[in-house]
């Protein structure tokens, strides 16, 4: 069954598009957030957060729909929340969504989580 789902899951893969994969996931400890940084940002480049929460890496973008502020990387409010450090807004990694719903959901990314390394598709 196991089985099963890990191969429709790489099949689905291929028409989600190409992930950007991130080595060295295994060491992001439970309650943190790491900015990964994709190509150059002036560019097109991307950057978003990798947050472990439950014991699961997700991802959520670094662009804070409040008024343009940066969701900041490190220790996560109560261990569930990425912060914004321009009002200190919370936003839950696992689903966009403020805490308190002071303003609108952050962006999320889908993430698969393999051994020591993470696809986000962005």
């Amino acid at each position: 069954m196991l089985a099963s789902r890990a191969m429709l899951g790489r099949i689905l893969d291929i028409f989600r598009g190409r992930p950007i994969v991130v080595g060295g996931t295994s060491q992001l400890a439970e309650g943190h957030a790491r900015r990964v940084d994709v190509g150059d940002p002036l560019a097109g480049g991307a950057q978003f957060l990798l947050c472990r929460v439950e014991g699961r890496v997700h991802a959520i973008t670094t662009l804070c729909p409040h008024e343009g502020g940066r969701i900041a990387e490190g220790p996560m409010k109560d261990g569930s929340f990425a912060v914004c450090p321009l009002h200190m807004y919370g936003f839950d990694p696992r689903t966009g969504r403020p805490e308190g719903d002071v303003c609108s959901k952050a962006r999320t990314f889908r993430v698969r989580e393999e051994g020591d390394e993470c696809r986000v598709w962005l």
